[in-house]
């Protein structure tokens, strides 16, 4: 982190905020957590990266850790957030566990807490990873493009005859893999208009080496 002569955040950059300022909300929570002893955090923090790897939250189980404290619902929202927002964000922007823990300390957070929540990152840092990368947007991927060229002899709808149309249908699979044709027609000037404006886009991601 970019340190500043100011110990509350303020100022600051880090890590785990991608290189950017700890939101206001997540310094408050961190004077919550201060609040339970380490490992109590720390457990609260293996219920926040199984729930992030997809499994569910036990609130019984964290009503029993947060008890000493005497949290409410609110407080209980606000700590699963705060550890939510770091473990994440320590996982999505590879932090190392001993970053993590300075920067922690930085806005507020007990030298111990801040070792228990570098090491629950350190043990699990490979899945989180894996499992963030998963929800990442996947965008359709065009598969194939199956045309052709029918010519038009005559119609009741258009009044000239002797008309090419164009029958393209592209297949695009999707973030699950099934692939789903979308066929459609257009008529030969606008094909022409479509052929060279794929033309410009090629050259144009070629000189970009894309």
């Amino acid at each position: 982190a970019v340190v500043s002569t100011q110990s509350t955040g303020r100022g600051m950059k880090f890590r785990f905020c991608g290189e950017l300022d700890a939101p206001d909300w997540l310094l408050r929570e961190i004077s919550s957590l201060a609040r339970l002893t380490n490992i109590r955090v720390k457990l609260l923090a293996l219920q926040v990266i199984d729930h992030l790897l997809g499994g569910k939250l036990d609130f019984e189980k964290i009503g029993k850790l947060v008890a000493p404290a005497n949290f409410d619902l609110s407080d209980i929202k606000g700590a699963l957030a705060a550890l939510n927002f770091i473990v994440g964000n320590a996982a999505k922007y590879d932090v190392a566990d001993d970053i993590l823990s300075t920067e922690l300390q930085q806005l507020g957070l007990p030298k111990e807490h801040c070792g228990s929540l570098g090491r629950s990152l350190r043990n699990h840092r490979d899945n989180l990873r894996k499992a963030l990368q998963d929800q990442i947007l996947h965008l359709p991927q065009l598969s194939s493009v199956d045309w052709r060229v029918d010519f038009i002899l005559s119609s009741s709808d258009l009044r000239a005859v002797n008309t090419p149309s164009v029958q393209i249908c592209l297949n695009v699979k999707g973030p699950n893999g099934k692939i789903t044709p979308q066929p459609f027609e257009i008529d030969a000037e606008k094909f022409r208009v479509l052929y060279y404006e794929l033309k410009d886009a090629q050259s144009s991601m070629e000189s970009f080496n894309v």
